[in-house]
Formats: C-alpha cells, structure tokens, sequence
C-alpha cells in the first residue's frame, strides 16, 4: 500500500506539480541561459566552432622560450610582470578558468608593434598573434558571462542582518 501511494504521489508530482512550476518559473531561471549562468562565475564560457578548430593549433607550444627571446618587449622596466609571448601559449593547455590570470598582463599586448618575431621564429609554428587576438575575445566573454551571473546570485542570495556582539 505504500509503495501504492508513493507511486500515484510521484505520477502526481510528475503530471500536475512540474508543468505548473514550468509555468510560472521566469525564462531566465530556466532554460539555457540558466545552465549557462551556472557556469559563469568559474569563468566557463561556451566554445563556438571556430573556437574548437582553433584550440589544438594553440596547444603546440613546447615551452622552448624562443617567442620570449626575441621580444623586444621582454625586460623593458615598464613591462615587470611581462614574461613574454609563451606565457599566453602555455595557458591554453588549459582550461578557460585558467585564462583570467592573463588579465595582469593582457594590457602589455597594447604595447605589441605586431612585429611578428615571435611567430616566425616559433619551431612549432604557433600562431601567437591569433593566440593573443582569442585571450582578448575570451576574457571579454567571460566578463560578459559574470556580470548577469554575478546580478542572479545577490538577487538569489537571503539577506541575514546580524547584530554586532551576538555572532552569526
């Protein structure tokens, strides 16, 4: 008998109870902008096409330092925190998570003439101009992914006011 009532409860909760929640949830608590915003604050961003043909021509970086050799941005004093070109090949052998790191020195490829050496000297031929060009563009789609993400969570998020000298 129970396993009975157990079972028209679920019939009943699948039937009538779901559909009405669909109903009356608003269109960005569902769907796919919601899986996506899940995902936002750890910086994951949907990959198009063009951006998974890419990606393995990024991964042929061999950490020779050949690119950081010749870059005449490589020790200039105003240019501290920059490594050099191989330091944006590297991070794509990983995730995008691992791309906001890049931000500290994303503004040193302002100063890049596009001279090219380090493509051209590159014996794995990695295009880093491209490289460059696809941090830039990601980081800007992550940024545009948290910000919605980041307006959800404190919408969602319970104000609790605590008063000082009786704790949590």
């Amino acid at each position: 008998m129970k396993r009975l009532v157990a079972l028209l409860l679920l019939g009943l909760r699948a039937l009538l109870l779901h559909p009405l929640a669909q109903l009356f949830t608003p269109a960005e608590r569902k769907g796919k902008r919601r899986f996506l915003s899940n995902y936002a604050p750890e910086a994951l961003v949907p990959m198009s096409s063009e951006d998974r043909t890419a990606l393995p021509r990024f991964s042929g970086c061999v950490n020779c330092g050949l690119c950081d050799a010749v870059c005449p941005l490589v020790g200039r004093s105003e240019l501290q925190d920059w490594r050099g070109p191989s330091l944006f090949a590297i991070a794509y052998s990983r995730a995008t998570p691992e791309l906001p790191h890049l931000r500290a020195v994303i503004g040193t490829l302002d100063a890049c003439g596009v001279c090219q050496a380090c493509q051209d000297v590159c014996p794995r031929a990695v295009p880093l101009l491209d490289i460059f060009a696809f941090t830039r563009r990601k980081l800007a789609e992550v940024d545009a992914a948290r910000a919605p993400a980041a307006e959800l969570a404190t919408a969602e998020e319970p104000v609790v006011a605590v008063q000082p000298g009786l704790g949590t």
